[in-house]
């Protein structure tokens, strides 16, 4: 992958439609519906594990959130994967 400027919001959004398509999944309208979305189609793919009922995941710690600022690291794999599918 060539180096340069991270992808845009838009170009992120445009991927996941995408994918999204490609998948035969509705692309979600609000916060909740693609919260629950993602975390299916993380439980589907053994990864991570699935929340405990009842109990939302932990607050970031500081490092978190200046690490996940930008494009995190579920961005690049939802590029990286468009790019596989279309390549």
């Amino acid at each position: 992958m060539k180096s340069g400027a991270p992808p845009t919001v838009r170009q992120i959004y445009a991927l996941a439609a995408v994918l999204c398509e490609k998948a035969g999944e509705e692309f979600p309208d609000t916060r909740g519906e693609a919260s629950a979305l993602i975390e299916r189609l993380r439980v589907e793919q053994g990864r991570p594990a699935p929340w405990l009922d009842g109990q939302p995941p932990s607050q970031p710690t500081s490092r978190m959130r200046t690490r996940t600022r930008g494009t995190d690291k579920l961005a690049r794999a939802v590029a990286a994967e468009v790019l596989r599918e279309l390549g």
